[in-house]
């Protein structure tokens, strides 16, 4: 009888962490998403930051589809995670088990209808796959341009820094020091400037290409791997519970103390979840409403440099 109640809590705390873990990477994915959709995140008009932000761009098209079918079902899997604890918090053990038909009967739905969820996401995550394929090869781009933009950081500072010291020096020098020591010191802070300028290019090519490949699509990946994961608790309930029909009636009142004892933590859980939801909705409709004013220039940039644009739909 320790092995099942051993069982039971295993299944239920796995199913909570990937619960938490699922409002964790939904979050993550969209703050990163709108992230870069804030202006200068990358230079678009550079192929690299074409290329860059038709993958972008891609990944948000995918993420608009997933938000209108795919996350109402995962809501709705998570809401059917708190109605079935909901079972043992509300219900003391005689009304349970008198229940336990109905319980079951409705256990089975909810494992019908994660299956249709699996099958979705598994469609997305075929999607996911390649885009981060993708990816890849436009993060090195990325970074690559960050390297351009450090060195021509460097090559500024360093011709700062030069003619900062001839204007110094032709300072003391009559004559000359009226005309060339104040165009040197100027043209120095000029440099100056530049250096500063391309400081902040490569800060943020190196933000962008980070946030994609660490951040964006291992964070959706992530939420869906929770989803399948987390799936399976209503098969292996579904199982349990048949166990209890008609017979193992000290099984069933393990089984019910365990899950009553969770009941609390697990619904708490789902209402974080659920919380979240709205912060992600925000992030994506802002993030939409900042892309589409730029999208036309993006796409003739696109064409112009022989890229396929960002106008699909």
């Amino acid at each position: 009888m320790a092995d099942i109640t051993t069982s039971t809590r295993a299944t239920v705390v796995d199913v909570r962490e990937q619960i938490q873990s699922m409002s964790t990477n939904i979050r993550s994915f969209s703050t990163s998403m709108r992230s870069l959709y804030e202006e200068n995140s990358v230079e678009w008009y550079t192929e690299a930051g074409v290329k860059f932000r038709k993958i972008r761009d891609e990944t948000r098209n995918d993420s608009m589809v997933y938000l209108k079918s795919v996350l109402p079902l995962s809501t709705q899997f998570v809401a059917s995670v708190s109605e079935f604890f909901g079972y043992y918090e509300a219900f003391e053990y005689n009304k349970w088990c008198e229940m336990l038909p109905y319980i079951l009967e409705k256990t089975v739905g909810y494992r019908q209808h994660t299956e249709t969820l699996l099958q979705m996401h598994e469609d997305m995550l075929v999607h996911l796959k390649k885009r981060q394929g993708e990816a890849r090869i436009v993060v090195t781009e990325l970074r690559d341009l960050k390297d351009k933009y450090e060195r021509r950081r460097r090559e500024y500072e360093d011709t700062a820094s030069t003619k900062r010291g001839w204007a110094i020096g032709l300072a003391f020098v009559p004559f000359v020091n009226l005309i060339a020591s104040p165009a040197l010191a100027a043209s120095s802070q000029s440099d100056m400037q530049e250096a500063a300028v391309n400081r902040s290019l490569a800060a943020s090519q190196e933000t962008a290409a980070v946030t994609v490949s660490s951040t964006l699509i291992p964070a959706l990946q992530a939420f869906i791997n929770g989803i399948k994961m987390a799936a399976g608790f209503f098969s292996v309930m579904e199982q349990e519970l048949r166990k209890f029909e008609g017979k193992g009636e000290k099984g069933k009142r393990l089984h019910y103390k365990v899950m009553k004892l969770e009941a609390r933590d697990m619904k708490s859980t789902c209402q974080t979840f659920k919380a979240v939801l709205p912060h992600v909705r925000n992030d994506l409709s802002a993030m939409k409403e900042k892309c589409n004013a730029s999208e036309l220039a993006i796409n003739l940039l696109a064409a112009i440099l022989g890229g396929e644009g960002t106008s699909r739909r």
